[in-house]
């Protein structure tokens, strides 16, 4: 007659110590709800907010911004817009075809800045000057074919949008030393005449000659950054101590060839002076 009793006591003792250990387990944390505004930053991108304490998420860093765009399509940043119109110009070599000069490509576009609105033609690797940023065209795709013509909405420009520096646009003038270091020198185009003549002729002197070239590990075989150099042949840009070589963007095949002769090494807090040499291929 025990054996039901003490079993319902069991029972009992069970749900007594179930229902305790409910009561006293914490509640589970409420959810975190942030609103749904977002922050307009500089580069003319939104965030939102993030977080515990639905604390804005950081803006990208105010360095330059890369934009791409296609005829009659608007792009924008850093505080400028940039419609592209209409290709004047595209005497690019053909990726399939050996030429003596590379050639280059000339685009119209609306652009839409604190100066207000004008329209703009834009060559490839050259920079525009607004009051306060330096709008440069570095690249056209796609690539052109011997043959096969590109439509106008087949085209895909890519726009780099900087802010000039105090002393105005164009490559900075790096200390040397502070904590800086790279590689700046000038670039120089030669031979210009097909035969050399003693004494030599002065309209035959290299020149100096602006393009788009890439720094690359001494072996050539790894791009670390793609830079350009000025109407004058001027460049400069900032890279960490190490060893280098500046050769061109372009195909192997397109000439001018680019390239500097030797490796070029930068060491700490000091910018080392280099002259790369581009060939026609005249002879």
């Amino acid at each position: 007659m025990y054996k039901p009793l003490i079993i319902a006591i069991v029972v009992l003792v069970l749900l007594g110590a179930g229902a305790f250990a409910l009561y006293k387990s914490p509640s589970p944390p409420e959810p975190v709800f942030c609103t749904q505004d977002a922050k307009l930053c500089p580069d003319e991108s939104y965030v939102g907010r993030t977080g515990p304490k639905c604390e804005f998420a950081a803006c990208p860093s105010g360095g330059p911004v890369s934009l791409e765009a296609r005829i009659d399509q608007e792009a924008s940043g850093l505080g400028i817009r940039i419609i592209p119109l209409e290709v004047l110009e595209d005497s690019r070599c053909p990726v399939d075809v050996v030429c003596v000069w590379a050639g280059t490509v000339r685009v119209l576009a609306r652009l839409i800045s604190g100066l207000g609105e004008t329209r703009q033609e834009f060559k490839l690797g050259e920079s525009v000057t607004t009051e306060a940023e330096n709008v440069t065209l570095t690249e056209i795709s796609p690539r052109p074919k011997a043959g096969i013509k590109i439509e106008p909405g087949e085209y895909v420009f890519r726009f780099e949008i900087a802010k000039r520096n105090a002393a105005g646009s164009g490559p900075p003038p790096p200390p040397a030393s502070g904590g800086q270091e790279g590689i700046r020198g000038n670039v120089l185009l030669g031979p210009i005449c097909p035969v050399e003549r003693a004494p030599p002729n002065p309209q035959c002197a290299d020149r100096p000659y602006q393009t788009r070239l890439a720094v690359t590990t001494v072996d050539q075989a790894r791009v670390i950054k793609e830079f350009g150099s000025d109407a004058k042949g001027i460049f400069s840009i900032e890279l960490p101590p190490g060893e280098y070589a500046i050769r061109s963007v372009a195909n192997a095949n397109i000439l001018p060839r680019c390239g500097s002769t030797g490796p070029i090494t930068v060491k700490t807090s000091a910018y080392t002076e280099a002259t790369v040499y581009c060939d026609t291929g005249i002879r």
